[in-house]
């Protein structure tokens, strides 16, 4: 009996000492991790038994049962451990929640070490002789039924956890998976049992013969599920510890599931993701609701700590249409930062980086888009075509530095000349250009002619001096109602040649293509030699 009991605790030691270095080595999460300790704790506990009887003096017996207790009073506590972090009751393990349930596990352990000044766990010890063995009889004190009743409690709690996450199944995984593991509790409990009931006829540690069972159960669903192997792994790597919120929608669009990064956006927001349908959960959130709902994806805004941030919720269908029981994978990508550098990037393509107005190629762009409009729905629009005068004069006089710093003040003055609706551009060198949307030839005329006025009136400061600067304008127009007009590029060439005609009749002056009025500045300085000091 003695022989056979011990070839046996010798293999289900030597299967812990495996299991635990395999599930530490393998433990790239906080359950993993959790599992390797406990199979730790259990093969301590069951080579303390093992020990036990094999000794035949009470001393020995005493130090063995003292190394069981390296390992036994974190068992359930352990156990308990890998079942809400394996259901995903918890995502981790926090350091109040560490104290909680490790305190009085580490307390037995401190009691049980100092047993022989205060004789709280055990009062009295005796050897038994069995079956041609012999076993260790304990008489217990008070510590050891708080203790027994803790491990028990977290046993009990651990079967729950297993339970509701069978039924829910949180988690993602097969039903079996939970089963395997509610079987491989259950046998903990009937041991502690045992113990307390049978003990006292044979003094067996039932726990430590029946605990070798619950490692084969759990090996048993290893081999079968792969549970702790490669769907784990893939689930933990692509779902779980995935940077993108992911929410899993089932029949009837309830969330069954969903990963940590989801669980600290909706947080952020106010929102408790549970196990309901999206009605319960975005009920107060329309657009959420909306995008929940729906089978396409799309783009989402919220403003987080004073910030708006850009978020892109994609759409995975899970499963066939045809079963009724279609699935879908909501997942949910903070895209900021690449919004940000395409928004820099556009800008950087479309800007002129001197006057900060659209370069060329944009202007071109939105003028020939508002021209296509304008020709479909027989609407108006001006345009402006505008010449720095003497710019080579400047930029002669004061260098190149000083000529960029006109160029930048221009394109300061033509932001805050006309509306915001307007299209402003810089065509090149001292040119630029601004497309007024919804006026006649007219308005644009009495618009170039305050513009005019205003820049007349501005002076740059370089290096302590006054440069002033004028402005020749040529103005065309277009209506829908006009034929012979086909594209922007006409109307640029109409404004081109009202420009060209204003700075022949002196500079500082607005032209009007197919009007005959000139408005020119014909004040002394201003035809082509005005002061650029003052």
């Amino acid at each position: 009996m003695k022989i056979i009991l011990s070839l046996y605790l010798v293999l289900a030691v030597v299967l812990a000492q495996f299991f635990a270095a395999y599930f530490f080595s393998k433990g790239r999460t906080s359950y993993r991790k959790a599992f390797a300790a406990l199979v730790l704790c259990i093969s301590i506990y069951l080579f303390g038994y093992l020990m036990i009887i094999n000794s035949s003096n009470l001393q020995e017996m005493i130090f063995w049962n003292q190394f069981q207790y390296l390992g036994l009073p974190f068992i359930s506590v352990l156990w308990l451990t890998v079942a809400l972090l394996y259901t995903k009751t918890i995502y981790s393990l926090s350091g109040r929640m560490s104290l909680l349930l490790f305190s009085i596990p580490l307390i037995t352990f401190f009691v049980r070490l100092t047993n022989h000044w205060h004789h709280l766990f055990y009062t009295n010890w005796e050897m038994k002789q069995f079956a041609g063995y012999y076993s260790l009889y304990m008489e217990r004190g008070f510590w050891y039924y708080v203790n027994i009743s803790y491990t028990i409690l977290c046993l009990l709690s651990t079967v729950i956890v297993y339970l509701i996450g069978y039924v829910r199944n949180k988690a993602g995984y097969t039903k079996s998976h939970f089963l395997v593991f509610f079987f491989a509790s259950l046998l903990p409990l009937i041991g502690i049992g045992l113990i307390l009931f049978a003990f006292d006829e044979r003094s067996i540690d039932y726990s430590a013969l029946i605990m070798p069972i619950s490692l084969l159960v759990i090996s048993y669903g290893i081999i079968k599920y792969d549970f702790l192997e490669i769907r784990t792994l893939a689930r933990e790597t692509i779902f779980e510890n995935n940077l993108a919120g992911m929410v899993v929608l089932g029949p009837g669009k309830r969330i069954i599931d969903y990963n940590k990064a989801a669980e600290k956006f909706f947080e952020a927001i106010n929102i408790s993701l549970n196990n309901h349908p999206i009605e319960h959960v975005f009920g107060q959130e329309p657009k959420l609701m909306e995008v929940f709902g729906s089978e396409d994806s799309f783009d989402f805004s919220v403003v987080l700590n004073g910030e708006e941030r850009f978020f892109e919720i994609d759409t995975v269908p899970l499963g066939d249409y045809h079963d009724g029981k279609v699935r879908m994978l909501k997942s949910i990508s903070d895209v900021t930062e690449k919004r940000r550098i395409q928004e820099k990037l556009k800008f950087l393509a479309t800007t002129d980086s001197l006057s900060g107005l659209y370069n060329r190629s944009e202007f071109m762009n939105l003028a020939e888009r508002e021209f296509a409009w304008a020709k479909m729905n027989n609407g108006e629009l001006s345009l402006l075509i505008m010449d720095l005068d003497n710019f080579k004069t400047i930029n002669d006089t004061f260098g190149h530095a000083a000529g960029d710093a006109v160029i930048r003040e221009m394109g300061s003055i033509i932001k805050a000349s006309f509306r915001k609706t307007d299209i402003a551009g810089r065509l090149g060198g001292e040119e630029f250009a601004v497309l007024l949307k919804n006026a006649s030839l007219m308005d644009a005329k009495k618009v170039a002619e305050q513009f005019r006025e205003t820049v007349a009136r501005r002076k740059v400061i370089y290096e302590q001096q006054q440069i002033v600067f004028t402005v020749s304008i040529g103005v065309a127009a277009f209506d829908g109602s006009t034929d012979d007009i086909t594209d922007i590029e006409d109307v640029l060439r109409m404004a081109d040649n009202a420009l060209y005609k204003a700075k022949a009749k002196g500079r500082n002056c607005v032209e009007n293509y197919g009007i005959l009025e000139t408005n020119c500045d014909r004040s002394p300085g201003n035809n082509g030699s005005f002061p650029l000091l003052s």
